[in-house]
């Protein structure tokens, strides 16, 4: 009994496989069509997808955004649908003023505060063009000598080999004492497909290194306001030798095999309608008859016929109705240093920490090294989709090796050494139903090792209103409940600043999300709410609340096109309930008005845009060096200050150069312009850019 239900059991799975793999399904969703050039085909179509596997199956591909609208945006900080907290110069430490929780279930190895400047395994992508692709940004100030660089590159090798890079490099000066940037990332990645798609690898490397002088903001924020000294240089600040020196790569590869070949060969035997003693003929296209010119071709393509005895049997092949889905492995190294260096210790700044191990020099030292490894199942077979698969079901098992130092001063050596394990297991899911309803589901879940009990759980419901030819946008609703130990960092640290080990609970963070789209309209609105909260205090070491409390946002986000102008903006209305240990603007919000003109007989386009954001006063956290962390600070309040940038960028055939003028708010005699404590925004100043796409 038990083998039959086990053969049931078996058979069951394999049918449900069959319907998500069926290529003749309707989708079940309203279809959101890939985009694809119209005949003939277009040479500069160029699109991208997500590194992943999953994501290039399961996720329409995304156009490369060419309009002449955002050309301009050159600051990788106001890109987003949020304004950032952040220092006083380009490439410095930043933190979100919309509430978000970067770190992620499990050992973490990101860097939230430099998270917009830095290229990892999640945020690589592949290009797709017919020619070789090329893009090219440069820009500058006409002032400090502050620079911008950016390369990208696609070009598909072979019918099956696609090969990507990208090199970003930022320079600048600043204007303030000991403020200096120099970021730079590099990052290369390819994908192969075998012929018949059963095997498909990729591959990856990227290296981010930051460099950057650490000031600890100026000393007497009234000398700024004032505005009693024009020459920035020359006002005081808390920290004049102090440096943060980050190095982030990693390399890995990911593939996969479908269980099943994609056609299979079926044999059947028929029986021949032909009478006895009839004579089958076979018309050529040629006049001529011969052995040479009598192929299997000529008889037929797909399929095969043999007669014997007045039977025919064929040979048809077909492409399978249903695969046992794909077996996927994924392998990653990866590897953070983390220097902090200050040749003078003893100054006001770090009085009020912790006391110091060494008086005459600070050289801290973090290194933190993993080794990844994934196996996971999932139901995919060799068909793409656009955002509207049927069935998707994936398992799958995570294992982590991570290893973690620190520089001791007592003993003058790397003393302070930490292994960790960590296995988990994780699965999703993805159902349509009745062409309007998408359900998703993701969890995770440590199993042994560090962190253990450790959860994440998502959830979501999307559904399309009306039909796809009457669309009336969809509504989403996202959930999520997450239990978070505290991390390494939290946990455990040493160095000549500051020591600590902590022994905290599990932090718990349910959210809510609902909002609804139609076209390029969203609102919505969104809860946190938050048990047993790992922050960071006003004594700048961690802290825990060992309570509850909310986080509520309504939120809207819009892009609107009227003749020649574009609008386009967001807005965001925040309030937690619990303002001693979380500190949000209540209000924030960013307009953009452009405008565009053809000149030159229609072969140019002249684009003025002026970019308005805001954000109310409030409390915001103020920025460790020695940590690379914001904490809370109940001193100062920042905000009520317009920050309005103007730009004018000309389009020629693919190339844009434009002019910006920032912060030009500082004209009216306003230097109220701080963007985090005891950091104003930088200075009003003018920006020249070209950015170029070639293909060759």
């Amino acid at each position: 009994m038990a083998k039959r239900l086990v053969v049931v059991f078996i058979l069951l799975i394999s049918s449900l496989l069959g319907f998500s793999q069926n290529p003749n399904q309707d989708s079940i969703a309203p279809k959101k069509p890939t985009p694809r050039p119209t005949l003939p085909i277009d040479s500069t179509f160029v699109t991208y997808n997500a590194l992943q596997f999953d994501s290039i199956y399961l996720n329409a591909s995304k156009v490369i955004d060419t309009t002449t609208f955002h050309t301009a945006i050159h600051e990788v900080l106001e890109r987003e649908n949020t304004i950032y907290s952040t220092l006083s110069n380009t490439g410095l430490a930043h933190k979100s003023m919309r509430f978000n929780y970067l770190h992620q279930v499990g050992f973490d190895m990101t860097l939230p505060t430099f998270s917009a400047m830095m290229q990892n395994e999640s945020s690589l992508v592949t290009y797709m063009s017919v020619l070789p692709y090329s893009e090219i940004r440069y820009v500058m100030t006409t002032a400090d000598k502050e620079q911008h660089l950016n390369v990208k590159f696609g070009r598909q090798f072979s019918p099956r080999l696609f090969v990507s890079f990208a090199f970003n490099s930022d320079f600048s000066p600043g204007v303030f004492k000991n403020s200096r940037t120099l970021n730079n990332y590099f990052w290369l990645n390819a994908h192969y497909f075998t012929e018949n798609k059963r095997y498909g690898i990729s591959a990856y490397y990227y290296r981010n290194k930051l460099e950057m002088g650490e000031n600890g903001g100026i000393v007497n924020d009234e000398s700024y306001i004032s505005h009693t000294e024009t020459d920035n240089s020359v006002i005081n600040v808390n920290l004049s030798s102090a440096t943060n020196f980050v190095v982030s790569s990693g390399i890995g590869f990911e593939h996969y095999f479908n269980l099943l070949p994609q056609k299979t060969v079926v044999t059947k035997q028929e029986t021949n309608p032909i009478e006895n003693d009839s004579i089958t003929t076979i018309s050529l296209p040629n006049d001529s008859l011969s052995m040479d010119t009598l192929s299997i071709d000529t008889l037929s393509i797909d399929s095969i016929k043999t007669i014997e005895n007045h039977d025919v049997v064929v040979q048809e092949t077909k492409v399978r109705k249903f695969t046992l889905g794909r077996i996927c492995h994924s392998f990653s190294y990866l590897n953070n240093k983390l220097y902090y260096n200050e040749s003078s210790p003893t100054v006001a700044f770090y009085q009020p920490f912790d006391t110091l191990l060494d008086v005459t020099k600070s050289t801290d030292t973090t290194l933190v090294r993993a080794i990844r490894n994934t196996l996971k199942w999932n139901s995919l077979g060799y068909q793409k989709y656009n955002d509207d698969i049927p069935f998707y079901l994936y398992a799958g098992l995570s294992h982590g090796f991570y290893k973690l130092k620190h520089f001791d001063y007592l003993k003058g050596e790397t003393v302070l050494s930490r292994n960790y394990q960590q296995l988990s297991v994780n699965g999703g899911i993805i159902v349509n139903l009745f062409k309007s309803t998408r359900i998703t589901g993701h969890g995770e879940l440590i199993t042994l090792g560090y962190q253990i009990g450790d959860f994440d759980l998502r959830g979501q419901w999307k559904q399309f209103i009306g039909t796809t030819s009457k669309n009336w946008g969809y509504a989403t609703f996202d959930a999520e409940i997450k239990r978070q130990s505290a991390n390494w960092f939290e946990e455990r640290y040493s160095s000549n600043h500051f020591r600590w080990e902590n022994n905290f609970k599990a932090a718990t963070y349910l959210t809510f999300n609902l909002k609804y789209n139609y076209k390029n309209y969203c609102i919505g609105v969104r809860q946190t709410s938050i048990a047993n909260l790992i922050y960071f205090g006003t004594d700048a070491r961690p802290a825990q609340n060992e309570g509850m409390f909310s986080i509520r946002e309504a939120y809207f986000s819009f892009y609107q096109s009227l003749w020649r102008f574009e609008f386009e903006g967001f807005a965001s209305l925040q309030k937690s309930s619990n303002e001693e240990v979380m500190h949000l603007p209540l209000l924030q919000g960013r307009l953009r008005i452009g405008y565009s003109q053809p000149i030159f007989r229609k072969s140019a386009t002249l684009h003025p845009c002026i970019t308005v954001r805001y954000f109310t006063k409030y409390y915001a956290d103020a920025y460790m060096p020695a940590t690379r962390v914001f904490y809370l600070q109940n001193e100062v309040q920042i905000g009520n200050f317009p920050f309005i940038d103007l730009s004018l960028a000309i389009k020629v055939k693919k190339a844009h150069i434009y002019l910006v003028y920032s912060n030009m708010f500082l004209l009216t005699g306003n230097y109220n312009s701080f963007i985090a404590p005891h950091y104003p925004m930088r200075d009003s100043r003018f920006f020249i850019g070209v950015n170029w796409r070639l293909f060759n």
